[in-house]
């Protein structure tokens, strides 16, 4: 009898061992399951931003790609601006008052003294305009009318000297 109660005894305790790494064995793959899930969704979160990186890295290369055929057409256009500000382009208005039949005139008047006859305190630039002839609108019959007005206001006597006179083209 003592040997049945021995082995019952045995087989009780083979029993409760065995059902706690049952449970033990259960919970562990619980575990395992937790996280090969996590390790998973990690994964897919790290695709998800190495996906990202590249299209942004596709962005940023096309954004450089713009940004230097901008800076190329930037260049292009302050050359092309320096051109044209070589010669000046503005057109003053001498006055507005005129009749029906008048005409425009683009009458070109130059000083190169301006600064010794009209205006010492003149900036560098104004004066190199005023060498070089600025451009006015004036309003006239003809040729010999917007010529006289135009002397009216800038006289031979202060140094002004008409260059051209051209008809304006409305």
């Amino acid at each position: 009898m003592p040997y049945i109660f021995a082995v019952l005894v045995g087989v009780a305790s083979l029993a409760f061992a065995l059902a706690l790494a049952m449970r033990r064995l259960k919970t562990a793959e619980g575990r395992i399951a937790n996280a090969v899930a996590r390790k998973q969704t990690q994964v897919e979160r790290l695709r998800r931003a190495a996906r990202g990186t590249l299209q942004q890295a596709r962005d940023l290369r096309d954004a450089r790609r713009r940004k230097a055929s901008i800076e190329l057409a930037c260049e292009d256009l302050e050359q092309r601006l320096k051109a044209s500000n070589a010669m000046d382009r503005r057109v003053y208005v001498l006055d507005d008052r005129r009749t029906p039949a008048d005409l425009g005139w683009v009458v070109t008047v130059a000083n190169p003294d301006y600064a010794g006859r009209v205006n010492v305190d003149l900036d560098p630039d104004a004066r190199e305009r005023w060498k070089r002839g600025r451009r006015f609108l004036v309003w006239g019959l003809d040729e010999k009318k917007a010529r006289e007005k135009t002397n009216a206001r800038y006289p031979d006597h202060k140094g002004f000297t008409i260059r051209a006179v051209e008809p304006h083209l409305d």
